[in-house]
């Protein structure tokens, strides 16, 4: 009876995984791609086109839009059309509410890993007390008493595009070989998603 209780359970785990993503794929695709559903009923040939056949067509078709727009929002006009957009969404009420939350969302997770060189813990904002963060530059800057510091980036939680940058002396900086994405899921997530030997990155206190 336990085995077959051991069974069933890694059936589950194995199977739950694959089982939601391939579901949420699906609804995804069939979702966005009825939304241009009604384009396949202006000419009397298009009619002839099979219902997941315009499904998976309007989803190509709403990618292809996606890319337009992002390519129109990569350059200067579409920045300061973006720009004068997101401060109007913030100043419409109620409005506001939604567009804040659903851009600190996106921003969470589409934000940029080119801008973090590696992923360092450092004692922050006070001694005793490690902070997970990203180096900004490799780059060593010369402080007054002849040590080398680095820029540190310390992202909040749940939302890594905000935080606090530190100029830290680069002997009290660990650097670790933890990666950036891992690093980000573990701030995002707050300490749930973390790497298994994370707490033997933390250097002892000298002396101790």
């Amino acid at each position: 009876m336990k085995e077959l209780r051991r069974y069933f359970l890694t059936g589950v785990a194995t199977m739950l995984p694959l089982s939601v993503t391939v579901f949420i794929f699906w609804f995804i695709v069939v979702r966005l791609g009825n939304l241009f559903l009604p384009l396949f009923r202006i000419h009397p040939w298009l009619e002839r086109v099979p219902g997941w056949g315009a499904t998976l067509a309007g989803f190509v078709f709403f990618l292809i839009i996606v890319l337009v727009v992002g390519a129109l929002a990569s350059g200067i006009i579409g920045r300061l059309v973006l720009g004068w957009l997101d401060k109007l969404m913030k100043r419409v009420p109620i409005v506001k509410i939604i567009y804040s939350s659903a851009r600190q969302f996106t921003d969470a997770v589409f934000v940029s890993r080119d801008t973090f060189r590696k992923t360092v813990i450092a004692q922050y904002p006070r001694q005793g007390m490690f902070a997970v963060g990203f180096l900004t530059s490799e780059d060593r800057i010369a402080l007054a008493d002849g040590r080398k510091a680095l820029f540190v980036f310390f992202p909040t939680t749940p939302s890594p595009t905000t935080g606090w940058l530190a100029l830290i002396p680069e002997d009290e900086v660990t650097e670790t070989s933890i990666s950036i994405e891992a690093g980000l899921k573990l701030i995002i997530s707050g300490g749930v998603i973390r790497p298994a030997n994370i707490g033997y990155l933390v250097r002892p206190e000298a002396g101790a």
